[in-house]
């Protein structure tokens, strides 16, 4: 039987998964679907009334976990009750997994809720906590991946699991920007550098004073340089007070619609450990990435992380293509010194692109160009496929 008009709960809690929500809700929008739940502001033009702010949802490390850990659990069991109120034909929860998944846990364990409950993207079960996967099989009715290794894992289980591609495949690496350098007053023959600060207060608040450092040491070697400092919208002046004592005023691009230009624009980059590492590489434009956080948090993740990489083109390819400066590395000198060989060695920069194609190259291998449709299209199959007895 087929469900028509379906009542689709969303619950996505930052930027990146809010891009794929409202991609997947305009895909969705031929079935008719009504949507309900928690999302951002892409998500709200695509017609979601959000429950409550996207950011309240998101705390990132294991340490700041349990600080908020009251105020998290009375978040879960808020929506928990909203869903077993509104009784969605299926709930999909976009990435998140510490708060969706207990969410799903618990709508499972009280037997309220009886609709289906999709995941989108995967946890990283290939990098820690494999054992992640057999127990999420027993309260998820699907899952769609964004890597072409990782439905193996889920699918020895007997969840269903789709490889629907990686949403940046959408992306053209080689479109010209002049428009954006015009827009911007950036010449075109000026060296542009990208500096990502990231997504959130907290890690642009940590990460500041080194990425600062390192920039203003280049730009005693090299002071012909354009300073590009994109962020998300709401994030413009902490942004801009980061970077006070830099050599040089950047050029803040917030609008998310130059996101990708700004990208495309970057002759070098240095960026917090992240999607946006994916994103550089997918670009083309050779980079470093650099992270630190609580101890706490950093010594766990060392005891449990099962791979050699962060940057995921690193882990892709099974070697360091991209400079990682994490934690105790995570300092100026050191990675403007990297940044410096970039500049003055051109070969350098060759490797770096070279293996960026080969990266591309995999996350395009047998998928749709289009991977908002390929999603929308294995919600609904598991919308209508019938219960297991």
């Amino acid at each position: 039987m087929v469900v028509i008009a379906p009542k689709v709960f969303l619950i996505a809690g930052e930027a990146s998964g809010d891009v794929l929500g409202s991609q997947l809700m305009e895909s969705l929008k031929a079935s008719q679907a009504q949507f309900m739940g928690v999302g951002g502001p892409l998500m709200e033009e695509q017609g979601l009334d959000s429950l409550m702010p996207m950011h309240e949802l998101c705390v990132m490390g294991i340490w700041e976990v349990v600080v908020q850990l009251p105020r998290l659990i009375k978040l879960i069991n808020g929506v928990v009750e909203e869903i077993e109120r509104a009784q969605p034909d299926i709930v999909v929860t976009i990435d998140l997994p510490d708060f969706n998944f207990q969410v799903a846990k618990r709508l499972k364990k009280r037997g309220i809720y009886t609709g289906k409950f999709v995941h989108y993207v995967a946890p990283s079960v290939w990098a820690w906590r494999p054992g992640r996967a057999k127990k999420i099989a027993q309260f998820l009715d699907g899952i769609m991946c964004l890597f072409p290794f990782e439905p193996e894992y889920f699918e020895k289980h007997g969840l269903p699991s789709k490889y629907v591609g990686h949403p940046i495949i959408r992306q053209d690496h080689k479109k010209e920007n002049m428009a954006f350098r015009e827009a911007y007053d950036i010449k075109a023959d000026d060296f542009v550098f990208g500096l990502y600060l990231g997504s959130r207060e907290s890690e642009i608040s940590r990460h500041k004073d080194v990425f600062k450092d390192a920039v203003n040491f280049i730009l005693e070697q090299k002071p012909d340089v354009q300073i590009l400092l994109p962020t998300l919208e709401g994030l413009e002046l902490e942004a801009y007070q980061s970077m006070r004592g830099l050599n040089v005023t950047p050029i803040i691009v917030s609008n998310a619609k130059d996101k990708w230009a700004a990208m495309r624009n970057c002759d070098l980059a240095m960026a917090v450990s992240g999607t946006v590492g994916l994103e550089l590489a997918y670009m083309n434009v050779p980079h470093v990435i650099a992270y630190k956080t609580h101890f706490l948090t950093f010594l766990a993740v060392r005891l449990l992380v099962k791979v050699r990489f962060a940057h995921l083109v690193n882990i892709l390819l099974d070697k360091a293509v991209v400079p990682e400066f994490l934690q105790s590395q995570c300092k100026s000198l050191l990675i403007a010194a990297e940044l410096m060989r970039l500049i003055s060695d051109p070969a350098v920069m060759a490797q770096q692109k070279v293996a960026f194609h080969d990266a591309r190259r995999i996350l395009k291998k047998d998928v749709a160009e289009n991977p908002a449709a390929s999603a929308a299209g294995f919600v609904l199959d598991i919308l209508n496929k019938p219960d297991q007895l």
